[in-house]
């Protein structure tokens, strides 16, 4: 990659209508996000979407946002992190309407008492470990996931900017993946 100057020059040129800057913006946040992307095994057959995906949210906050990130390889490995949430939520979302009852193995038991006595366990770990969020961390995680409202909705509903939800959501999501990761579970087997 070749060198930048600093981020807020670039910044700041590419806000001016620069197109170098910008497009050496863009090429640093493509970068950045498939770097991320891989670093939490996204598919490959997802990865180059996800990426672009990312940079398009970075591109149209710096074309909203006069003032630069304090450190923009931060901001978009934040960014590719919220584009990753989002499609595993709407994954979710999809496989809910899919699938209206339980597969046969799992009504019937045939999935064994260890399995559903270890989803009991993660549960109440996650349980555990959402009681010790902050106030608005959880209201910020029940309105987007159990709520299945959007960054904006949410934003409307609490009074704060979209961002502050992104930010919030983000920084909630770290702490229940640190709180489950010291309990001895894998932040993946979490519902």
């Amino acid at each position: 990659m070749e060198s930048l100057r600093s981020s807020a020059e670039e910044w700041r040129a590419a806000r001016g209508g620069d197109a170098e800057a910008r497009g050496r913006l863009a090429r640093l946040a493509l970068d950045t996000a498939r770097r991320e992307l891989a670093r939490r095994r996204v598919a490959a057959s997802d990865l180059e979407d996800l990426a672009q995906e990312a940079v398009m949210a970075f591109l149209a906050f710096l074309d909203e946002r006069a003032e630069a990130p304090r450190e923009i390889g931060g901001f978009v490995k934040w960014r590719a992190l919220g584009v990753l949430s989002d499609q595993r939520k709407r994954l979710r979302v999809r496989s809910m309407e899919h699938s209206t009852e339980a597969p046969a193995e799992l009504a019937s038991g045939a999935a064994g008492p260890g399995a559903s006595a270890r989803a009991a366990e993660v549960r109440a770990a996650l349980e555990a470990c959402r009681e010790r969020l902050r106030p608005e961390s959880r209201a910020v995680l029940a309105l987007r996931y159990e709520g299945g409202l959007e960054a904006e909705e949410i934003a409307l509903r609490l009074g704060v900017t979209r961002n502050a939800i992104h930010v919030r959501t983000f920084r909630a999501l770290a702490a229940l993946r640190a709180c489950l990761e010291r309990r001895g579970i894998d932040p993946e087997d979490a519902p």
